[in-house]
């Protein structure tokens, strides 16, 4: 294989197990190396490069081993990334992974009763980086003060999305961004159903004040986010009105797939009562 492979540098809780089952339609079993549960991240701590020769696809909540070029085990890679709001994400992690029993979280969170606050602010090892600007610090694998507005990384980030990683999707876009990813990585099929979403009775109402202080420990996220988001902007309007007319068809035929699969889905499954959705 001569061009370098895809690399999905997944930020948890982006829409991430949707996009995988898209992509699943174009690579091949073969083709895909997932580094997602403790398992593979075993398996695949190192791998001999005749392994990696026919991966045209890595995907995993992986840190890249080098950002500016981009690189992972070894390898020159091409990068695609989705933000999300980060309050949101945040929440949505934490409801997540505290709902879910098949994750490594689950029995330190609950067993510990661990509230949002503390999933937050806490400096055990299991949370110290989650709640306190985890995606700049995702973005350029950089190491920072925790306490402080990380200047330097949240320039590096900035930098990392809008020049050095090849795609940038924003999840509240999903629609939009998924016809450019199409284009970017040459998808066969786009339509889809919305999978790993929490189930409404997993959700938890998240206090005023919880939400602020989330906002105020991950300042260079919000920050990042809002830089992100006005980029994406910028790179759908100088496509022009073709594209919204593209985006507006592609919603149309999406929402009669996804009610088809509902449909089927009642009549093979009946009703979900799990705490996620389609989970992976």
């Amino acid at each position: 294989m001569t061009a370098n492979p895809y690399f999905f540098l997944h930020l948890p809780r982006t829409a991430g197990t949707t996009l995988n089952a898209i992509l699943r339609d174009t690579f091949g079993r073969d083709e895909i190396l997932t580094v997602y549960s403790e398992q593979e991240y075993r398996e695949f701590r190192e791998i001999e490069a005749a392994r990696l020769d026919a991966v045209r696809l890595i995907q995993g909540h992986l840190f890249l081993e080098q950002y500016d070029p981009p690189r992972i085990y070894s390898r020159a890679v091409s990068v695609f990334t989705f933000l999300r709001e980060p309050v949101a994400r945040l929440v949505s992690e934490y409801q997540f992974l505290k709902s879910w029993p098949d994750n490594h979280m689950y029995v330190f969170l609950n067993s510990g009763n661990v509230t949002f606050r503390e999933y937050l602010t806490g400096m055990d090892p299991r949370l110290k980086y989650r709640g306190k600007n985890f995606m700049t610090r995702f973005y350029t694998g950089m190491d920072f003060d925790l306490a402080a507005f990380p200047d330097e990384a949240f320039e590096k980030a900035r930098y990392n999305l809008e020049h050095v990683f090849g795609f940038v999707g924003i999840q509240e876009r999903f629609d939009e961004s998924l016809l450019l990813l199409g284009d970017f990585l040459g998808l066969k099929s786009l339509c889809y159903e919305k999978r790993n979403v929490l189930a409404p009775q997993s959700r938890e109402t998240v206090s005023e004040d919880d939400l602020e202080l989330a906002r105020e420990l991950n300042a260079a996220d919000v920050q990042l986010y809002a830089f992100a988001r006005d980029l994406f902007e910028r790179r759908v309007t100088a496509l022009g009105r073709l594209f919204s007319l593209k985006v507006r068809e592609f919603e149309l035929i999406n929402a009669k797939y996804q009610k088809m699969c509902s449909a089927i889905s009642a009549e093979l499954v009946g009703e979900q009562k799990g705490p996620v959705i389609l989970p992976k």
